[in-house]
């Protein structure tokens, strides 16, 4: 009759109000429960610097060159100063200030560099490694978002869709249901995450196509005079713990681009450098490369966010700063400020080799670089 069929859809209508109840329930439970907290927040970077602004919009611009020149402003501003050097250095030429970056000239001997290049063949060279910079970061950010979205909603779905052929279903019941489901799925989404973080750590290695090893021994003559050199340029005032200037740096490693072989654009600090180079001396405060030889073709070093210097090894033509090798010519940049913050303006490339390359290369990190990442006390007390 039409009255039992008006129950009947009152009926059906009840239940479907109780269902969506319930999945309103669980849905307040689970985002009070299980949201992500400040550790498992997008971190807050220099990446976001944007949303740190008054009112926390996005610069308005008329061109893509006006934003991206307002948003290199915006991480200025998040920078602070570099750390200290000593200014007198001889040769120590400025080719680009805030950021600031440094050419000096004659800053290794011919017979230094040689000596580099050899000791560097006697070794033997292999494929520089790569470094998945940020990962940690990476891995909360990712398990915050689907934490916060797919796995909540589809743990709702389920438990909801459970429930239809249950006449019984009750909110806690409902609510047990959710949260195993919400923890299956977690796991799932856990390890899809790690399968991808591993599958991009991997891919990394193809924006690196050079061979490199590292000198330790510094009664070698070339690594002792690079180490020597560069603890006089960032000097004592750099540590305030007394400590020698080189127990602050990596060991130099000697760098090989043969013909075609390339760094893609890259930083060198790391944004969670806290704790993925926690053994290492923490942050990256300078990079210090020298030229062991004269590359006249290709090979150069750029900065994609920086602009040309009026500067002799400056490519014609570029809008960009790149600089051609000179042998025993140094380049010094500062990829963090002198308390650790990232710096995204120092973003630099190896361009393509054409002729063959070699490079030198010290960091010099915010404490102190244990071995084997960098020098033994013993042999900075008996050489340098």
């Amino acid at each position: 009759s039409f009255a039992a069929a008006a129950a009947a859809v009152r009926h059906a209508f009840g239940r479907q109000q109780a269902s969506f109840k319930i999945a309103s329930t669980i849905l307040l439970l689970i985002s009070n429960v299980c949201s992500p907290t400040e550790a498992f927040a997008p971190p807050k970077s220099i990446r976001h610097a944007n949303s740190n602004q008054q009112g926390g919009s996005v610069p308005s611009a008329s061109k893509p060159s006006e934003l991206f020149a307002s948003a290199l402003t915006t991480a200025a501003s998040s920078v602070g100063r570099r750390m200290p050097i000593n200014e007198n250095y001889p040769g120590l030429k400025r080719v680009h200030s805030n950021p600031d970056v440094y050419i000096i000239e004659q800053f290794l001997d011919d017979a230094s560099c040689n000596d580099l290049i050899n000791k560097a063949r006697e070794k033997g060279t292999s494929r520089s490694p790569v470094a998945y910079a940020g990962w940690t970061e990476d891995i909360k950010e990712l398990l915050g978002l689907a934490a916060s979205g797919p796995v909540s909603w589809f743990a709702i779905l389920g438990a909801w869709y459970e429930a239809q052929g249950d006449a019984d279903a009750s909110v806690p019941s409902l609510v047990l249901h959710a949260l195993r489901n919400y923890a299956v799925l977690f796991v799932v989404a856990l390890i899809s995450i790690a399968a991808f973080t591993k599958f991009r750590a991997d891919s990394l290695q193809n924006l690196r196509t050079s061979s490199s090893t590292t000198l330790d021994d510094l009664s070698q003559m070339g690594a002792k005079n690079f180490v020597s050199c560069a603890s006089d340029l960032f000097g004592p005032a750099s540590s305030s713990s007394g400590m020698p200037a080189a127990s602050f740096f990596e060991a130099p490693t000697v760098i090989n681009y043969e013909k075609d072989q390339v760094l893609a654009p890259h930083y060198d600090a790391n944004r969670s450098a806290d704790v993925e180079d926690a053994n290492r001396g923490g942050q990256t405060l300078s990079t210090l490369i020298v030229y062991l030889n004269d590359v006249e073709n290709g090979g150069t070093t750029r900065f994609g966010k920086l602009p040309a210097a009026d500067y002799v090894r400056q490519v014609k033509g570029e809008c960009n700063l790149n600089i051609i090798p000179k042998m025993g010519d140094a380049l010094l940049f500062f990829p963090a400020d002198k308390n650790g913050m990232f710096d995204e303006r120092t973003e630099h490339e190896g361009c393509p080799a054409v002729d063959e390359k070699w490079i030198a290369r010290i960091w010099r990190h915010t404490s102190e670089v244990p071995p084997p990442f960098g020098l033994s006390s013993d042999s900075i007390k008996k050489h340098l």
